[in-house]
């Protein structure tokens, strides 16, 4: 691992000491309060621990720009030995999806099931005409950026040509590892993963459509597609909590 080990993430603890084990970890940008809802509603039926990955909500920055794969490692030890978990349900929205994928192949043993929601790490399919234009504005991006005087100007450019996350990341001083991070492909590696995995997107989501799930769910040895029509990749978290929570009791029932 390239950073300090002793990172101590922040996380809140949700339902009954003694019940199946359930990890989440949320994405990009935010915090263990998106699946507080879900937590709340199965606290009944398990024992949930809601992480700030680090570098996000209350958990500090790794010291180095960390790769899906070292936060993998991080929370498989923190997990299995910090917390003394030897197994757990993991459920990762996007960036968290992303490390759940690489837990999969890392560390399966610690994994009963994962519940990947709009999670990200394969690419998605681009035809010829949006490849031009993508390379297009890259070239007139890094053009402009190269002439810019100030600061703002960069910032505003960074605005016109980059993605919310992009932006966001040089406010929070994640820039590095959201850049490393947001360019792996790990459509290689799935299909070592043995952790039965369910996939749940959302019709309307832009930021990892449709496409991306059915690849994963595809590639995984034991994947299963769920679709929730009409919601994007926030609005998953909160309309579609209750698939959410299906899936993960279904998980914790086997």
């Amino acid at each position: 691992m390239q950073a300090s080990p002793q990172i101590e993430p922040h996380y809140i603890r949700i339902g009954t000491p003694g019940a199946p084990k359930v990890v989440f970890a949320h994405g990009w940008g935010r915090s263990h309060r998106d699946f507080i809802p879900v937590a709340e509603a199965l606290a009944p039926s398990i024992d949930a621990y809601l992480f700030d990955l680090p570098g996000h909500g209350k958990s500090e920055r790794p010291d180095e720009p960390w790769g899906t794969a070292d936060y993998a490692e991080f929370m498989a030890r923190y997990v299995t030995g910090a917390l003394q978990i030897p197994k757990c349900v993991w459920v990762g929205h996007s960036f968290g999806g992303r490390i759940g994928l690489r837990l999969g192949v890392q560390s399966p043993g610690m994994l009963d099931h994962m519940v990947i929601v709009a999670g990200a790490g394969v690419p998605r399919t681009v035809n010829a005409k949006d490849r031009w234009k993508r390379k297009w504005n890259g070239r007139k991006f890094q053009k402009l950026k190269a002439q810019a005087g100030t600061v703002d100007e960069l910032i505003e450019l960074e605005k016109r040509f980059g993605s919310p996350d992009y932006v966001m990341s040089r406010e929070t001083g994640m820039r590095d590892i959201f850049v490393k991070t947001i360019s792996e492909d790990q459509s290689a590696d799935l299909p070592r993963i043995p952790t039965p995995t369910t996939c749940i997107y959302g019709g309307a989501d832009t930021e990892t459509p449709p496409e991306i799930g059915r690849k994963i769910a595809s590639l995984v040895q034991n994947g299963t597609y769920v679709e929730c029509p009409f919601y994007d990749h926030i609005s998953i978290l909160d309309r579609g909590r209750h698939q959410i929570a299906l899936a993960i009791k279904e998980a914790v029932a086997k």
